[in-house]
């Protein structure tokens, strides 16, 4: 197949953008342009492994973090290549596996740019653009690249790999928007309460970030269900799981067959079982009818990610820990309002299947909910511009953007617009299943194949 000088543009420079910048510089010829697009200062780590706090660990063993589906060993061999006292450092060796810190992770993913840039000319193919990437334009056969700082590239072909997206939010008294900010963990008078909004593993972090840095206050947690994650715990593989076709006929039968392999897992437990299920997640969400993908949703979802997306076991010790001694107390409900109240904060929330609102005073109100799965409200420059000229539409559910399970964008006519690709969380309507290393370093080689043979 004939190929002259193809340029294709990566914007985005975590996970899902350097894994894919990496296989577009395996395969790439002398002459050929990736543009790695990241308006950071760090190419690499992300949102996902940028935190350098000691207590945040990966929340997935580090024998199943293997940039490369083809060596299932690679990042252990990359811990075992460490100096000893850096090695001794990365992480904690659990009854569950090993779990390293997220920032150990961060470099590892740089470390295999630089390899990538250094073998096989690799430092003549790629193009680092530190810069925002503001309009993707058709031109022609081709499209065109703009940049905040005013500059233009011509590309043959893009790829969003824009990760997890903060939701614009509005300006509170006492509210903290972003949980990874300096903001959040600021220094607290000592004994005033926090409240922090959402249990999910955002959560997680910042709470054990605050009780870290010496803080024994009382800390509040709410979110509509209550549901914290689980931690990981001492498992072996369930092989004999069985989804038949009539087990896939809808949602509830799914749901009931799910609850038979864990009744029929008996003693190797419910950890098994989930983890059997994961490697069909896409096959089984593609499935579904639009219909069962809404239940999913509002049903179905909490349960399954505080099943699928377990704390390290440490973690969940320290978790446990807090909840015990009642620093940690979580509330099942919603936050209705938040006003002044002095020096304070006074929120006014619902508890769960109740009329009567409640209130907390609070020294500080920081926002957990994590990042938005709507990417389309994100307030990003580039996803208004595709948005306004058609481009790009939303994924139903607000899960991403619009694609095909292969990755292509979808414009507003309903039609894959030509040599414009997604990768990673922002392609979840499509697959669900796409926001940690196994599925995302998959769809990255996959997409990265596709854009050169297009």
């Amino acid at each position: 197949m004939k190929r002259d000088g193809c340029r294709i543009a990566v914007i985005g420079g975590g996970f899902s953008g350097v894994m894919t910048a990496i296989h577009l510089l395996w395969r790439c010829r002398p002459g050929e342009r990736v543009y790695l697009v990241e308006r950071g200062d760090r190419v690499g780590p992300g949102l996902a492994y940028g935190t350098h706090h000691p207590a945040h660990l990966a929340n997935v063993r580090a024998e199943n973090m293997s940039a490369f589906a083809d060596e299932p060993d690679h990042f252990l061999r990359w811990l075992e290549g460490l100096a000893p006292e850096r090695r001794a450092e990365a992480g904690e060796r659990t009854i569950a596996g090993v779990f390293v810190r997220r920032s150990v992770y961060g470099a590892y993913i740089q470390e295999l740019l630089r390899e990538a840039i250094a073998r096989q000319d690799g430092a003549d193919n790629l193009y680092l653009v530190t810069d925002e990437a503001t309009a993707i334009r058709p031109a022609g056969a081709h499209l065109q690249l703009e940049t905040a700082n005013g500059r233009v590239y011509a590309i043959d072909a893009a790829v969003l790999a824009l990760g997890n997206m903060a939701e614009e939010k509005p300006a509170l008294p006492g509210y903290v928007a972003n949980p990874w900010s300096e903001a959040a963990t600021a220094p607290l008078e000592p004994g005033l309460p926090v409240l922090m909004l959402g249990t999910g593993l955002t959560m997680v972090d910042v709470c054990l970030a605050l009780t870290a840095q010496g803080f024994a206050g009382p800390i509040h947690a709410i979110s509509r269900r209550g549901l914290l994650p689980l931690g990981h715990a001492p498992s072996r593989p369930w092989e004999q799981l069985t989804l038949t076709p009539a087990n896939r006929r809808s949602l509830l039968a799914l749901f009931r067959a799910v609850r038979r392999e864990v009744r029929r897992a008996g003693p190797v437990g419910w950890r098994a079982v989930i983890d059997a299920v994961r490697p069909y997640a896409q096959r089984l969400w593609t499935e579904l009818t639009p219909q069962d993908k809404a239940r999913f949703v509002r049903h179905v979802r909490p349960w399954w990610e505080v099943h699928r997306h377990r704390m390290a076991p440490p973690v969940a010790a320290t978790l446990a820990i807090l909840r015990a001694s009642g620093t940690l107390t979580v509330h099942a409900g919603r936050m209705t309002g938040i006003e002044p109240a002095g020096a304070l904060s006074r929120v006014r929330w619902r508890p769960r299947d109740q009329s009567v609102e409640q209130q907390l005073l609070a020294q500080r109100v920081i926002d957990c909910t994590g990042a938005t799965g709507d990417h389309c409200r994100s307030g990003e420059s580039l996803i208004r511009q595709l948005l306004a000229d058609g481009m790009i539409r939303p994924a139903p559910l607000g899960l991403g953007v619009d694609c095909t399970v292969r990755g292509a964008l979808i414009s507003a006519g309903g039609a894959p617009v030509p040599n414009l690709y997604a990768v990673g969380p922002m392609t979840r309507g499509a697959l669900w299943e796409i926001i940690a290393v196994p599925e995302i370093r998959a769809q990255a080689e996959q997409v990265a194949q596709r854009v050169l043979a297009a």
